[in-house]
């Protein structure tokens, strides 16, 4: 039943959602549309897609940065694709991208699986994996309450077995000499994910990386905040502020940078500047 597919949008409510998903009113796996178009398959009863189904909504910045780096046949990797959203949600303003989306939750490559099935015409390249550094398998904690907080298991926590995958291995593998845009939001992760990248990234192939940076995530494994931004600068790539709300607390004057695609306003910075208790969402782009 999809009762809620029915109601003005200013009667729905989390708890009422909630509600009527538990007394069978409304199935809570469904498809939602977002963004003006978008479709993806989400469970109801997870608060963070529910909230989107709500609001009608996903990161309207984020698109706006896609917007200005990914050609109309660009090659888009989505690290941490969770439910899906920021990859379905370009498939309207970039229908002959190819999509790569790496994820470790089964709970979420069952639903990014139905998704798929929504955009047959499009190509996705889905991989239940952990990205990581190095072979093997890493324990995968899973958060049954809000699935975008699931995360590699700390050494006092358990957690289900899950194939690593080495970016640069899965590069060379499927024969991808150039990435236009990746977003990577693994949960304090994503230091050894862009380790397991060097050889791209030295060559400076991944064009533009949108990043974000929790405070506590990188807590969660003993490392400071600004440790992936530190080795992404080592690397040679620059480091922008990319949200208006950001501008001024450090870094540069904000400037219009000329892109692939269009132009955005931008506020660089170095890892130096950035303070450890700052969280936000960082634009790291290849200097060639």
């Amino acid at each position: 039943m999809q009762l809620l597919h029915r109601l003005p949008r200013l009667l729905l409510r989390h708890k009422s959602i909630d509600f009527l998903c538990k007394v069978g009113l409304q199935e809570r796996i469904s498809e939602i549309t977002f963004n003006n178009g978008s479709r993806t398959i989400v469970d109801l009863s997870d608060p963070e897609p529910r909230n989107v189904f709500i609001k009608g909504e996903f990161e309207p910045h984020f698109f706006d940065i896609a917007d200005a780096l990914m050609p109309e046949d660009g090659i888009f990797f989505d690290l941490g694709a969770n439910i899906g959203f920021c990859s379905f949600g370009l498939v309207p303003s970039r229908p002959k991208a190819n999509f790569h989306m790496f994820e470790a939750s089964p709970r979420m490559i069952d639903l990014l699986d139905q998704s798929m099935g929504l955009h047959s015409q499009h190509f996705f390249q889905l991989n239940r994996a952990c990205i990581s550094n190095k072979e093997g398998k890493t324990a995968f904690c899973l958060n049954s309450n809000q699935s975008g907080q699931s995360h590699v298991a700390t050494s006092d926590e358990n957690g289900i077995e899950v194939p690593n995958l080495i970016m640069d291995k899965y590069c060379k593998d499927h024969e991808i000499e150039r990435v236009d845009f990746a977003k990577i939001d693994l949960e304090g992760h994503e230091l050894p994910a862009l380790q397991g990248w060097n050889k791209c990234l030295s060559e400076h192939r991944v064009k533009a990386i949108y990043l974000e940076i929790m405070p506590e995530n990188q807590t969660r494994y003993g490392r400071q905040t600004k440790a992936p931004l530190c080795y992404l600068e080592s690397l040679g790539y620059e480091l922008y502020l990319c949200k208006e709300e950001d501008f001024g607390l450090f870094g540069n004057v904000p400037a219009k940078v000329s892109l692939q695609q269009g132009n955005l306003q931008l506020s660089r910075f170095n890892t130096e500047e950035y303070p450890e208790d700052f969280a936000t969402d960082i634009l790291a782009l290849s200097p060639t």
